[in-house]
């Protein structure tokens, strides 16, 4: 039997190699160790392991089988497999499937299991694809529970992990998001600096950081993940029907039933819950959010994701919102529009401000005619960097100042006393 385990695992490492970028976070690929019909990855807690096994025992439970799971032995195992048991639940729903949940006695053990005999060597390709499926499955879903065990005091065992600030520091537990400020300022460069992070797997506090920062780099490009992503922009006739289902005619000029980007992009991610999705809606505060919405406005907190399940009204079927799906909005400060989304998406989203910043402006003369304008200008309104970035001579200078600058303010204090003066700014 040692053989054949050597044969199995020559055969299944290179498979986990080939697809160790599925993971949410780095995971050790061990040596597998001669005779040993298991291999088992850190978690970075010692006595809690994920692992991969073939038993021929079923620990008890009757069955020859192929393991994919968590082990938790020796010191305090009990405790922390009691901790993961109380949030059983949460966790099955977001596998989509129930696990095992054994106590030993001596150990505790969360797993899949799939019935086989490891010397039936004409099924290993799809039990290796079984074993590595799952266990992508298994350390995306128990990332923050294990991340809440490892930095829990020893004391704290019985408290919940969901009210724990830890979690938050550790995961991205925030799922909407609001890029807000005024024209120029970044909004739409920085989406790509923003999921570029998330799937990097950087906490929340640091990617809200680095956005924030905005400091000037090469551009992100995002290319390889552009099927994961999908962006609309939100207007006055964008409606409940365009973005989560409605009745609309086909090239046969029949009506049909048809699914709106919303919906589709959450089939997408209810299917492939090894990755994170994208929806980007530019000018988020353009549409009329409870229109467009509806009854899902709830289903996108990041608390409802998951577990909250309503009927459409077209189709009758049972709709719920994934967690691994992202909602990132963009929203001009300056737009008067802006009273109207307070009520519908201030709770729901997290609002990050990005503010102009004159050190990403090379050409010194217009760094100057930039911040003596802002400085004259009202927050809300001041003017984005990005007029000026690619400016590097006076010719360049004035052809902005001329016709994006001047139209600019003219429309900011029209009616206002206040445009003779900020025009004397760009003139001399």
């Amino acid at each position: 039997m040692p053989i054949i385990y050597n044969e199995y695992f020559e055969k299944f490492i290179p498979e986990l190699e080939n697809r160790i970028s599925e993971f949410p976070n780095q995971i050790n690929i061990p040596n597998h160790r001669e005779g040993r019909p298991y291999l088992a990855y850190n978690t970075g807690i010692g006595n809690v392991q994920y692992y991969t096994e073939y038993t021929p025992l079923g620990y008890g439970q009757g069955f020859n089988g192929f393991i994919v799971g968590i082990y938790i032995h020796n010191e305090d195992y009990l405790n922390k497999f009691n901790e993961l048991s109380q949030h059983r639940n949460m966790i099955e729903q977001q596998l989509g499937k129930p696990l095992h949940w054994l106590d030993t006695g001596a150990a505790g053990r969360i797993f899949f299991y799939l019935e086989d005999d490891i010397d039936n060597k004409e099924n290993w390709s799809s039990i290796i694809k079984f074993q590595i499926d799952n266990l992508v499955d298994i350390v995306r879903v128990f990332k923050p529970f294990i991340n809440e065990l490892r930095n829990r005091p020893r004391n704290s065992t019985n408290q919940n992990i969901e009210d724990t600030q830890e979690v938050g520091k550790m995961t991205n537990k925030i799922k909407n998001i609001i890029l807000y400020g005024s024209p120029g300022v970044g909004k739409t460069y920085n989406i790509n600096k923003l999921i570029s992070l998330i799937e990097e797997g950087k906490s929340d506090s640091a990617i809200f950081k680095a956005i924030k920062e905005n400091k000037k780099s090469d551009s992100v490009d995002i290319s390889d993940i552009k099927d994961r992503i999908k962006f609309i922009t939100f207007h006055q006739s964008f409606g409940y029907e365009d973005f989560i289902e409605g009745f609309r005619p086909n090239e046969e000029g029949n009506i049909k039933l048809q699914d709106g980007i919303f919906k589709s992009i959450c089939d997408a991610a209810n299917r492939d819950r090894n990755n994170n999705y994208y929806l980007v809606i530019d000018e988020i505060n353009r549409g009329n959010i409870s229109k467009i919405f509806g009854e899902l406005i709830t289903l996108i907190e990041e608390d409802k994701r998951d577990t909250l399940e309503v009927t459409l009204p077209y189709s009758k079927q049972p709709f719920r919102i994934p967690s691994n799906l992202y909602i990132i909005g963009t929203m001009n400060s300056t737009d008067k529009s802006i009273a109207l989304i307070d009520i519908a998406l201030r709770r729901r989203f997290t609002f990050l401000k990005m503010k102009p910043k004159a050190d990403l402006i090379d050409y010194l003369p217009a760094r100057e005619i930039f911040e003596n304008l802002n400085k004259q200008i009202e927050e809300d309104y001041q003017l984005g960097h990005s007029y000026f970035m690619k400016i590097q001579n006076n010719d360049d200078l004035e052809f902005v100042l001329e016709y994006k600058i001047i139209p600019l303010l003219e429309e900011y204090y029209y009616g206002d006393d206040r445009l003779t003066e900020v025009l004397k700014l760009c003139q001399n």
